[in-house]
């Protein structure tokens, strides 16, 4: 059983998402354990199912309430005129649908025949018209409400979308209207757009409107998701007071902050974030005088949180002993690589050797010993099982953002402003275990991202990494290729052939 403690209004948003996530599941396989020659196919053999548990079994079958939400809540469509969504059946004529009146008739279109009609709906706006009328979706047709208590919510639309974002404007404002064109008209001059008719009502002339629409945007959307709707807003529709906007929605914007330390640091993740989304539309925060880039930039950094993650890894006691329990050989592997890192001379090392003979080992005693230091050093895998033996690991896939299809000209899916890029600045060391698993695309995608993330034309941007693996063991996996697998091996990238490659055939 899950408990969820309610501390805030604001977990009900992660609550109602958390909800509605959908059912649990469980892989499973059938196998024949006579079958002496049975063959192992991973992608065939397991099926993904629904897994009832005894707790949830005994509550459905006692016929428990699952969920309940009260009142229940209509969402109202939105959309521009004949560019409204329909569905029909694969076999049907499309054109003979769209000369079917039924077919061009919407919640929207029959909210302007009610208001035709009924003088009473025309008192109403469109979003209260579900406390008052019901919606027979069969019949598409709007009917008085009876009974039983529902509100309403016109469909979101974002500042992005231009006409549909400034017709839910309108519609929010005007009481009445009988169709799109009388929502165009305003004192007997029709307008052309639907901004335009916004802009002669004076709905634009304050901020009132960008203030509704984070209103709106507060109830339902994370705040990552929140912040790139602020920036948009701030580009796209210049409020008159963007700082007065940031102080009334400034809890909304930096909520997934609020795990640092003190309001300084929040203030400051929250600004840079923005600042990352208006620098992708050309702008900067410092163009809104909220707060100059200056004052926060450097210090920012600090708490990317995928930087923060890192550091927090704190190696036990008996990871800093790894040190003494080396060998010979791993010790002078050992101190050459730390060499390397504190001469800052950016070697790339790649580590053979089969499987038992401490490469993981050596990892973790280097690991360990960075991170004594409160330095960062990445530790990935080319698969998930690998990674997850190392402290702190990820796949390489998740880390450096490798796309999964991938040529010679692909690089890391990570831009020079983003958390990754600082985190794959601020490592002191790259481990990549299993490396021989992947096709040396991958390698080479994360050599041109570290060269241009670090603006430096070395090998590895100058990092110092270790590619380790065992040739031995496994060879990298082309489904439906037929060429030669020294073409895709890591042994043919040809940073590894030049001689700034330390390699380490064994380890003893």
């Amino acid at each position: 059983m899950n408990v969820e403690i309610c501390s805030s209004v604001s977990s009900v948003k992660y609550l109602y998402k958390y909800i509605y996530k959908g059912h649990d599941k469980i892989a499973f396989n059938l196998s024949d354990n006579d079958d002496d020659h049975f063959i192992i196919d991973e992608i065939k053999q397991f099926q993904t199912a629904r897994w009832i548990s005894p707790p949830e079994a005994m509550w459905t079958i006692f016929a428990f309430t699952l969920n309940e939400m009260y009142p229940s809540v209509t969402t109202l469509q939105l959309h521009l005129p004949d560019k409204h969504i329909i569905t029909f059946q694969e076999n049907q004529d499309l054109q003979k649908i769209m000369s079917f009146d039924f077919y061009k008739t919407t919640m929207l279109t029959e909210f302007f025949k009610l208001n035709s009609i009924d003088d009473e709906a025309k008192s109403i706006l469109y979003k209260h018209i579900p406390e008052h009328y019901t919606w027979d979706p069969s019949g598409k047709i709007w009917s008085k409400r009876k009974q039983q208590k529902v509100i309403g919510r016109i469909a979101t639309a974002n500042p992005s979308e231009g006409e549909r974002y400034y017709l839910r404007l309108l519609l929010n404002h005007i009481k009445g209207p009988t169709s799109f064109t009388n929502l165009l008209t305003y004192q007997n001059v029709e307008h052309n757009s639907f901004r335009d008719a916004a802009t002669a009502r004076g709905l634009l002339d304050s901020d009132s409107n960008i203030y509704e629409c984070l209103a709106d945007a507060a109830i339902f959307k994370m705040p990552n998701a929140f912040r790139r709707l602020f920036a948009m807003l701030l580009v796209f529709c210049i409020p008159e007071k963007p700082l007065s906007l940031f102080n009334e929605y400034y809890n909304e914007l930096s909520d997934d902050f609020k795990y640092m330390e003190n309001f300084t640091e929040i203030l400051e993740a929250t600004i840079h974030s923005i600042d990352i989304f208006l620098q992708s539309m050309g702008k900067q925060i410092a163009d809104y005088m909220i707060f100059s880039r200056v004052q926060f930039h450097k210090q920012t950094i600090e708490h990317f949180k995928e930087v923060k993650d890192e550091l927090s890894i704190q190696p036990l006691k008996e990871e800093l002993n790894l040190v003494l329990q080396l060998n010979l050989e791993q010790r002078n592997i050992y101190d050459t690589i730390l060499n390397s890192i504190e001469s800052k001379k950016g070697i790339a090392f790649f580590i053979d050797g089969p499987g038992g003979t401490g490469k993981t080992f050596l990892y973790r005693a280097l690991l360990a010993t960075i991170r004594n230091k409160k330095e960062i050093v990445l530790a990935t895998a080319t698969s998930g099982v690998a990674a997850s033996i190392l402290p702190g690991g990820r796949t390489a896939h998740s880390r450096f953002k490798i796309p999964l299809n991938i040529n010679e000209a692909t690089i890391c899916n990570v831009s020079k402003q983003s958390a990754t890029a600082e985190l794959l600045r601020r490592a002191k060391l790259i481990i990549w275990d299993e490396a021989t698993m992947a096709k040396k695309c991958c390698i080479e995608s994360l050599h041109k991202t570290l060269q241009d993330i670090m603006e430096c034309d070395a090998i590895f941007g100058g990092k110092t990494i270790i590619l380790g693996g065992d040739f031995r063991q496994v060879l990298p996996v082309t489904p439906g290729e037929s060429e030669d697998v020294s073409a895709i091996m890591l042994r043919t990238v040809y940073e590894i052939q030049k001689s700034q490659v330390n390699k380490f055939k064994r380890l003893f």
